[in-house]
């Protein structure tokens, strides 16, 4: 239903976003900020310990496996 904020606190990670013309990684790193567009599915592959902030909406959100 809207944007999400991803902000990295602690740690890195890479952010793997779904896009229709495949899969794009964002290698982050605290501190570090992405905005994931409205709709697009994404999930982290955090590489060590991490702490992040994720802003969203809530409503609609949808969990699937990675």
């Amino acid at each position: 239903e809207a944007d999400e904020l991803v902000y990295v606190l602690t740690g890195s990670a890479r952010l793997l976003l779904e896009l229709p013309n495949g899969v794009q990684a964002i290698s982050l790193h605290a501190p570090g900020l992405v905005v994931v567009p409205r709709g697009v599915w994404h999930t982290a592959k955090v590489s060590e310990p991490s702490r992040f902030l994720h802003v969203t909406m809530g409503t609609g959100t949808q969990h699937r496996k990675a």
